[in-house]
């Protein structure tokens, strides 16, 4: 290649610069495309040198794209769906997929148009074929999932006994959906749930009791003896008798346990008659009773007549013993309704039946809409007594309208059309939405989750690669360097020179310009730039060269280095510019380094038209750098890089199914027989749970309503009457009660009222309930309480735990003795246990009063506060009396409060060094008071027993109750001292001789008597 090395005065012209892009993609007849490059001058020519090129030498052109502009293009329809055929069989055994489970490789196919712009389709031929898009291309065929249920349970049990009246009586069974259909699979049956009515249900024979005609009044053998007819005569009081028999509905007789199970109780074979006597006053049956007015105010009245010769009898004339007329209130058909109870839930009319097999249509079962609420009534006559509810209402209940609100699925908007790239450069995403249109109400199916900023619910997100050097910008070549310097003389030195940019859309075929926006705004090129023309006497250096490559680990100690060479030297001695320059490589700043970005994966991609079912979602890679920065995937595939393999899944859209209910069962038996407080209820149940965003299962699966209040008929037993004694005021007697009947609401309180005791059902006591024996007792005698009631039930507790399941309760009695020199004669309380559930754990603790003068009140308290006998330990029970330790026995002394020893009033008290009393020390001018003392710790002072031995028989008492010497003992203990001294003196006077000088007798002391305060004096 041939070169030009300038000398020092040649003007220096720049290489050229690469080609520009072509103007056109094609030529017209007005146009052709043309690429140009230029140059530019670096140093002007000195004296004698080689002058500088004119502007035109500068500049080069030169045609392209001279292809005429007929425009013609491929285009394609969608990819149909993913179909059979034979042809790819063999395909199927060479391409690899994911490792799915598929059902082998199908062929999706397109159709090919050959369009010319502004025109339309034209023919095939017309497009060349080298670029014509593929009309067949592979894909995964998805398995056909037929839908699986299991196999129907058994039927539910009819009932093996025979069963009364006409009730239908059915048996059920179910299946349930194991896997629902998928890819054009078989669906799933309708019927999950079926009902028929059992067969050969037999009926129970109904039995009843035949009773016979009462047999004549037979005379009771005790009254005939007795004597209490008239004389000759047989009359009074009898009895008669009826059989009666078992028969079937056929009247075929039967056994009498037959007509037991059914009618629990038997008709009475003997009643009481009477036999008239002679004496007897008879009367005519009585008439019928006159008819009542309309009033319920009114009385009806009936009459009999005195008979034979009891019309002559004065006895027969009195009309309070034996009246001919009674009267009575009419009965009244004036009746009262009260509503009794909650409304009952809204019930709506019933769905019909599959005549065929018996199975609740559900489909035709409303949910919502028009219906009817139920309330019971309680019905009572003017007097307050409950009647049948049928005489206030033929069904027992009181109705209104009602209405269950109809649900409202959430309603969305169709699908937008699909967004734009998120990201214009590398992997962004593309969206479409649907709006909500109406909110779900009164348990419509529910919206999926939606964006609370702008109501919109993202249905769809997939993933988008745009390329990197889609859009770019593109450059025309620098204007000459225009000069700054103001003399013109000088045309070298430092200038400005510009350029024109613009951004441009490298994937469109003919590179059209497009707006500055959508390139790489950091990336944008300068539109101008500094330059200099250097000067003829200037050395003048070439471009510098391109940066060496870094490594690819950015080693910061590894050098990146550049190069440019001399084109002109310099015509004085100085040295030109460096000719090259080395920099280190530092990560992400002029070296870095590149790997593959994986986006999430997509929302599952369902095939065209398809709603639920099996999809697949994608996942798109690019290529990043270190800084973030995304480039395009040559970089990461120029390194070798390792790619991802799996690029998508399979994935399913479950299918939308709302929930689906069996029909209502029918109401139960009222919960009570009579009375207030009685339900009856009906349940249905699910027999397909909601799936996906179906409607879901309403909460009410079981209604109710309140029974009608019929009346109801107890015995109901009074209280005893007093004992009643024969001829005496004590011993045994007889006491009794009445039955009677009663009607109320089902609870026997002061609301019951008496009725006849015809309504209520066979006695169900015996006469021994009536009557029972009884004493009163005599004095001295023992009598036997009645037994307390049961206690609460108790479990035997460890710290507050029991490990027993059964409790104990107790109860006692015990005797009342009426004399009490007969209390050894009667036996102990009686004490009862019986087991008992639901006990409780207690536990017990010992309560104390305060203490006052020594003495406290003690007890055991139960853990609920209750105050029992036993229960708490005996060993720990406090003191209920203080005692001082050591015990005072020092005389005048006492135990305190305090719990020591200390000494009575008028004494004061000498301790010993250990804090305990040694004596009691009299305190002067306290001696009249000291033998008052009457406070309680004056009983407890100490004495001595062996003292109080001695002087136990003694009429005369020498000690006080406190051991203390009374005062008359010291006078009889002086006077008897003084008589000894008397007599003594008597006796020498007697026997002595007499003396003739009589010398005065010396002078005796005084006696005195001292008391230590000891008793051993």
């Amino acid at each position: 290649m041939v070169c030009e090395i300038p000398c020092r005065m040649d003007c220096v012209v720049s290489e050229w610069t690469a080609w520009s892009s072509c103007s056109q993609s094609c030529s017209n007849k007005n146009s052709d495309g043309k690429q140009t490059r230029s140059r530019t001058i670096l140093a002007l020519a000195g004296e004698g040198g080689k002058p500088c090129p004119p502007s035109q030498a500068l500049h080069e052109y030169r045609s392209c794209n001279d292809h005429s502009c007929m425009q013609l293009h491929w285009e394609t329809s969608p990819w149909g769906p993913c179909s059979e055929d034979t042809l790819v069989t063999a395909l199927n055994a060479t391409i690899g997929w994911n490792g799915e489970a598929t059902c082998g490789v199908g062929i999706q196919t397109r159709k090919v148009f050959c369009v010319k712009s502004h025109v339309g389709q034209v023919m095939s031929k017309r497009c060349p074929d080298s670029t014509r898009p593929e009309t067949v291309r592979p894909c995964l065929l998805p398995c056909k999932k037929d839908c699986t249920v299991t196999s129907f349970s058994e039927w539910t049990p009819c009932p093996r006994l025979c069963q009364s009246g006409n009730a239908t009586i059915k048996q059920s069974r179910y299946r349930i959906v194991i896997q629902e259909a998928a890819n054009g699979g078989q669906g799933c049956p309708d019927t999950l749930f079926e009902e028929r009515e059992c067969e050969d249900i037999s009926l129970c024979p109904m039995y009843r009791w035949k009773p016979q005609k009462w047999s004549p009044c037979i005379l009771v053998p005790e009254a005939v003896r007795q004597g209490i007819m008239g004389t000759g005569e047989a009359c009074g009081k009898g009895v008669q008798t009826r059989a009666v028999s078992c028969v079937s509905d056929d009247n075929q007789s039967s056994e009498m346990t037959e007509c037991l199970k059914q009618t629990k109780s038997m008709p009475p074979l003997v009643q009481e008659c009477t036999v008239p006597c002679r004496d007897d006053c008879t009367f005519t049956a009585w008439s019928k009773f006159t008819p009542c007015s309309t009033n319920c105010e009114t009385t009806r009245s009936r009459r009999r007549q005195i008979t034979g010769k009891s019309r002559k009898k004065e006895k027969c004339q009195d009309a309070d013993l034996y009246p001919l007329v009674e009267t009575e209130l009419c009965p009244c058909d004036v009746f009262i309704s009260q509503p009794y109870g909650n409304w009952s839930d809204c019930i709506l009319p019933e769905g019909r039946r599959e005549p065929q097999r018996g199975l609740r249509v559900q489909g035709d079962s409303k949910e919502c809409g028009e219906g009817v609420r139920f309330r019971a009534i309680a019905c009572s006559d003017q007097n307050g007594r409950p009647v049948e509810p049928s005489r206030c209402s033929s069904s027992g209940f009181i109705q209104e309208e009602c209405v269950i609100p109809c649900p409202f699925d959430c309603k969305l908007s169709d699908w937008s059309s699909w967004g734009s790239c998120s990201s214009s450069c590398g992997i962004g995403v593309r969206l479409r939405s649907k709006w909500l249109k109406e909110k779900p109400y009164n348990g419509g199916r529910p919206c999926p989750k939606l964006d609370l900023k702008n109501q919109a619910q993202v249905h769809e997100a997939v993933p988008c690669y745009s390329e990197c050097d889609q859009y770019s910008w593109v450059v025309e070549h620098w204007s000459p360097c225009k000069i700054h310097n103001e003399l013109r003389s000088l045309r070298c030195g430092g200038g400005t020179q510009s350029r024109k940019i613009r951004c441009v859309n490298t994937a469109d075929s003919e590179g059209r310009t497009v707006d500055n926006s959508l390139c790489n705004q950091e990336e944008m090129p300068p539109e101008t730039q500094s330059c200099s023309l250097l000067c003829p006497s200037e050395c003048v250096m070439s471009e510098w060269g391109p940066w060496s490559k870094c490594t690819q680990s950015c080693d910061p100690h590894t050098m990146q280095r550049r190069t440019r060479h001399l084109l002109r030297p310099s015509l004085s001695s100085r040295t030109c510019a460096e000719d090259s320059q080395v920099r280190p490589c530092l990560l992400n700043e002029n070296c870095f380094q590149f790997q593959y970005n994986l986006t999430e994966w997509s929302t599952c991609q369902l095939s065209e038209n398809a709603t639920c079912g099996q999809g697949v979602r994608t996942r798109l890679l690019s290529c990043v750098r270190s800084d973030g920065k995304p480039v395009g995937m040559d970089q990461c595939e120029e390194r070798h890089l390792e790619k991802p393999q799996r690029m998508s899944v399979h994935c399913l859209v479950e299918c939308v199914v709302n929930c689906q209910l069996s029909g209502w069962t029918a109401w139960t038996e009222c919960s009570q027989t009579c009375g207030h407080g009685g339900r009856m209820s009906r349940t249905r149940f699910i027999v397909m749970p909601t799936q996906g965003e179906g409607r879901s299962c309403p909460t009410e699966l079981t209604q109710q309503k309140t029974c009608p209040v019929t009346p109801c008929y107890s015995w109901v037993l009074g209280n005893w009457s007093a004992c009643r004694l024969e001829g005496g005021d004590c011993g045994e007697g007889v006491q009794s009660r009445s039955l009677f009947c009663v009607v109320h609401n089902g609870s026997i309180s002061n609301s019951a009222v008496r009725v006849d005791d015809a309504l209520c059902k066979e006695m169900p006591f015996q006469d021994g309930i009536l009557k029972q024996l009884c004493s009163v007792p005599c004095p001295g005698d023992c009598h036997l309480t009645e037994w307390s009631e049961w206690s609460t039930c108790e479990l035997t507790c460890i710290d507050g735990r029991s490990f027993e399941m059964m409790g104990r309760q107790s109860r006692s009695r015990t005797y009342i003795i009426q004399s009490f020199e007969n209390q050894d004669s009667c036996p102990q309380p009686v004490l009862e246990t019986r087991p008992c559930t639901g006990g409780k754990c207690y536990h017990y603790t010992w309560k104390a009063s305060l203490w006052s003068n020594n003495e406290r009140t003690v007890w055991c308290q139960r853990s609920d506060g209750i105050n029992v006998t036993g229960g708490c330990s005996p060993q720990a029970r406090p003191a209920a009396i203080r005692q001082c330790n050591p015990a005072c026995r020092k005389p005048f002394s006492y135990c305190t409060q305090g719990g020591v020893c200390g000494c009575e009033k008028g004494y004061t008290e000498i301790m010993r060094s250990n804090g305990f009393l040694d004596y009691c020390m009299k305190v002067p001018g306290s001696e009249d008071k000291k033998a008052h003392v009457k406070n309680l710790p004056g009983k407890n002072r100490p004495v001595n027993s062996k003292i109080h031995d001695i002087f136990k028989g003694w009429y005369l008492q020498p000690l006080d109750p406190d051991g203390r010497v009374k005062i008359w003992v010291y006078g009889v203990s002086g006077g008897g001292f003084l008589i000894m001294i008397f007599l003594v003196f008597t006796s020498y006077l007697v026997c002595k001789k007499p003396k003739p000088h009589q010398s005065t007798p010396p002078q005796q002391k005084p006696l005195t008597l001292a008391y230590d305060g000891d008793l051993d004096m």
